[in-house]
């Protein structure tokens, strides 16, 4: 008589007839079951999937099935119990991605957490969604525009610089896609440590598919003229030797601090090359403005600034800081037991309003200290290094006025004519209104909300 089967080859089997997906995940994040559809989906075998760790970020990985795989990690929440649904992305090496809406259900036993069980849609999500009707969290709405903007653009570095919603940012990638369909000289200006050099490597890597030319990195505060012409004689050698000068990049970094003998004798070698060569430079200020402060050759400086690209500072768009912060933050679960989701909305509110002398480099450190001290799957207000939090408090100290309550009153009714003004301009579109008055989606409802019960209050004693 034959062995009856078990309920779990009855489930197994159940869920392999499924049209849809379904993958599930252990407490630890791997991939323990893999049904036929999903299999298919993702265009590799059960065995390839099976067995695999998830982590939740939005970065390039080197091995190809979990490159693919690195966009199916549900949000770090479910594993603390929390059913939610996100966008799912099957990474394909051809760059064609497959994006559909995923259902995460968490799973128990004896009241304790044991893993997640995923449903994902049959179909594909229209090209250009961002974000899923229903209850999903500021992270993950963050998470989802972060892998729509990296799907177009920096496929190979990763695209920190890019990260963001404001008009400047926007501008920005326009120009990087410009760059990217015809190489040609660029010029990347903005202050200290806001990415220049990561912006300029993300350009030379993202050319073509099939991009392979050097990057030559020069020093240009401690370049001398031998050394100089020493290594651009090499680069032109090695280029005529590879035929890649349509492919290989001079990085000219801090090109300001170019000294005026080597400015001339730059000119020169990049006149005296046999085929143009392709330059990245960087700058604090506009060459324009270097050829007037100083003794710096007008025909170089128009030579490297075919397609001038400007970062303006972190404090100059606090609207980016969000989407950036929520970047930083997921490459940091990269190879880390625990992951993190994002920031709470007091945490996010913090981040907005810090000047950020130090721009993304400073905004680096400081998420990385918060990640460490996080002991959740959000970074909280006391998860940020008492540097960031004690300046907001020095800040608040400063900008305290002395004031009679009445003043206090017409604030808050500047303050609540504003936001309704805002408001009214984008049709109720509170993340748009948000973007224009410079602050979190979130603190804006927070601070309209209690503009409203004050006004209702003041109503009622009326």
């Amino acid at each position: 008589m034959p062995r009856p089967r078990s309920s779990t080859s009855n489930l197994v089997r159940l869920l392999n007839r499924s049209s849809g997906p379904i993958y599930a995940l252990n407490e630890k994040r791997k991939v323990i079951f893999c049904n036929e559809a999903c299999a298919t989906w993702l265009k590799l075998d059960v065995d390839d999937i099976v067995g695999k760790v998830l982590e939740y970020h939005s970065r390039e990985l080197d091995e190809s099935i979990l490159e693919i795989l690195s966009g199916l990690c549900p949000p770090p929440e479910v594993f603390s119990g929390i059913e939610s649904q996100s966008i799912v992305v099957a990474k394909y090496p051809d760059a064609i991605w497959s994006r559909r809406k995923a259902r995460f259900l968490p799973l128990e036993e004896d009241g304790g957490f044991v893993g997640i069980i995923a449903y994902v849609d049959g179909k594909d999500l229209p090209s250009g969604t961002t974000s899923l009707e229903g209850p999903t969290s500021e992270s993950q709405q963050l998470h989802d525009l972060i892998i729509e903007h990296r799907k177009s653009l920096a496929r190979r570095f990763p695209m920190t610089t890019l990260a963001g919603k404001s008009d400047s940012i926007k501008h920005i990638r326009q120009k990087v896609s410009l760059a990217l369909k015809q190489p040609t000289n660029v010029v990347i200006t903005g202050p200290i440590g806001i990415g220049k050099q990561h912006l300029a490597r993300t350009i030379h890597y993202n050319h073509t598919p099939s991009f392979s030319g050097a990057l030559t990195p020069i020093a240009c505060e401690i370049i001398t003229d031998e050394m100089l012409t020493s290594i651009i004689t090499d680069f032109i050698q090695e280029c005529s030797r590879t035929q890649s000068f349509d492919s290989s990049t001079l990085l000219l970094l801090n090109i300001d601090k170019l000294q005026t003998p080597e400015a001339r004798i730059l000119n020169t070698l990049l006149l005296e090359a046999p085929q143009p060569i392709l330059t990245i430079s960087t700058s604090s200020i506009g060459l324009s403005e270097l050829v007037e402060s100083k003794n710096f050759p007008e025909a170089l400086a128009a030579r490297l600034s075919t397609l001038p690209i400007h970062i303006p500072s972190l404090a100059d768009r606090p609207e980016d800081i969000p989407a950036l912060a929520q970047l930083i933050l997921e490459s940091k679960n990269i190879g880390r037991d625990e992951q993190v989701s994002g920031f709470t909305p007091e945490a996010m509110d913090i981040l907005i309003d810090h000047p950020w002398h130090g721009n993304c480099s400073e905004l680096e450190e400081i998420i990385e200290a918060s990640v460490v001290n996080c002991t959740n799957y959000e970074v909280t207000a006391a998860d940020l290094p008492d540097a960031i939090r004690l300046a907001r408090d020095a800040d608040r100290h400063q900008r305290i006025p002395t004031v009679t309550p009445q003043l206090d009153q017409t604030l808050e009714d500047v303050e609540y004519l504003l936001i309704s003004e805002t408001l009214s301009a984008t049709d109720g579109n509170k993340a748009e209104a948000a973007r224009r008055l410079g602050i979190s989606r979130a603190r804006l409802i927070r601070r309209w909300q209690a503009l409203q019960n004050r006004n209702h209050e003041n109503n009622g004693q009326a």
